[in-house]
């Protein structure tokens, strides 16, 4: 049966098992559906299946498998459940091949979205600007391999909707951030082929940069517009300080002057604690630089941002403690040398392929929020 066959809107709505050969693991069955538990249900009363934590069983002898798929069939009939295989191979074993191929040590876990909702719980998660994205919100992903790296990188790979031997891949947002729904920086998914050592090559050669480079300039941009909204709540409260006059004209009553700066240094609270974590991911994107000058204010930052952390710029003589966030030496020290850091990380930019992205699909904003899917989190 197609993979267009088991998705039609007549079969969501059963209960299903999806087989497929693995070399590593024997054959592989992935309950689903609305119905799912009577699929569990129909894999549990066949001997020889064992249940594994990723929600999958496995039929680990694949000697014995046809009189065991002959009783796996009968006991799927008598609960209404639907069997499906094909030749594709086990999504796991093709996501273990991809990452033996990509630089540094990645790690695979296989998540499966039995209840066809519960894979509305990646649209807010997902940061893609291309297919992966607009697959995940109008077919039906039955389950996924996610990849990390160890380093913050994660990614989502899935069986391409409507293709018997494609892949897709993509990639969630950077740990820092979590508003990413048409978010303009967004990298775009990208196409594999069966061949995980070509695909391997594609995503080394051509996604991973085009990530690094969207992680790098979001990253900047929100550092650069809570920079700017700081500089502005410093410059308004100057300008009362000065005038002795609210920006609507108002006249300031000397009485209420304590009471307007801690307004003012709450409001630049608010934004210190929204920018900390950016521009401490920011440091992390930039290395020593030559010249006394800017790697003394690199070191200062480093020092403000990661207090408990060992530096990576020698510190700065006498630099003082780290103190409150939303005091007015926290934010006069990070005036004082943000802009070394923003003029750095724009000379650091992360050099790779110019990546199309094309508008993220309406729907995706409009994900409902259903009571009783599977909990899940990252």
């Amino acid at each position: 049966m197609s993979m267009d066959d088991r998705t039609t809107p007549r079969s969501r709505g059963l209960a299903q098992i999806i087989l497929a050969l693995s070399p590593a693991d024997g054959l592989v069955a992935v309950p689903l559906g609305e119905q799912y538990r009577w699929a569990h249900t129909a894999l549990q009363l066949t001997p020889g299946f064992e249940r594994r934590p990723d929600g999958t069983y496995a039929l680990r002898n694949v000697d014995t498998a046809e009189p065991i798929l002959r009783a796996l069939a009968d006991t799927a009939r008598r609960h209404r459940v639907l069997l499906f295989g094909g030749a594709r191979p086990y999504l796991g074993d093709y996501a273990t091949a991809l990452t033996n191929g990509l630089p540094g040590t990645w790690t695979v876990k296989i998540e499966v979205y039995a209840h066809p909702v519960w894979q509305e719980d990646l649209v807010p998660l997902l940061w893609d600007a291309g297919e992966l994205i607009d697959s995940v919100v109008h077919s039906r992903i039955s389950y996924a391999a996610q990849l990390t790296n160890g380093a913050g990188t994660e990614l989502l790979l899935v069986e391409r909707p409507g293709s018997a031997d494609e892949y897709l891949l993509g990639a969630f947002a950077s740990g820092t951030f979590d508003d990413n729904y048409a978010e303009p920086h967004a990298p775009s998914s990208v196409v594999l082929p069966s061949d995980a050592a070509h695909a391997a090559g594609l995503v080394t050669g051509a996604f991973l940069p085009a990530y690094e480079q969207a992680v790098h300039e979001r990253l900047l941009t929100a550092v650069e517009a809570a920079h700017g909204r700081l500089e502005e709540l410093l410059a308004e409260w100057t300008a009362i300080q000065q005038s002795g006059r609210y920006s609507n004209g108002s006249r300031l009553d000397p009485a209420t002057l304590g009471h307007t700066e801690q307004q003012y240094l709450e409001e630049s609270s608010v934004e210190w604690r929204r920018l900390r974590p950016h521009a401490a991911e920011l440091l992390s994107r930039v290395h020593p630089v030559a010249g006394a000058e800017d790697s003394a204010s690199l070191g200062r930052l480093h020092q403000l941002l990661h207090p408990d952390a060992a530096a990576s710029w020698p510190a700065p003589p006498s630099s003082p403690a780290d103190l409150p966030p939303g005091t007015s030496e926290t934010l006069r020290r990070w005036r004082t040398d943000a802009p070394v850091l923003l003029r750095q990380a724009r000379a650091a930019r992360p050099i790779g392929p110019a990546a199309g992205r094309p508008a993220l699909p309406h729907a995706a904003a409009a994900a409902p929020s259903i009571p009783g899917r599977a909990p899940r989190s990252r």
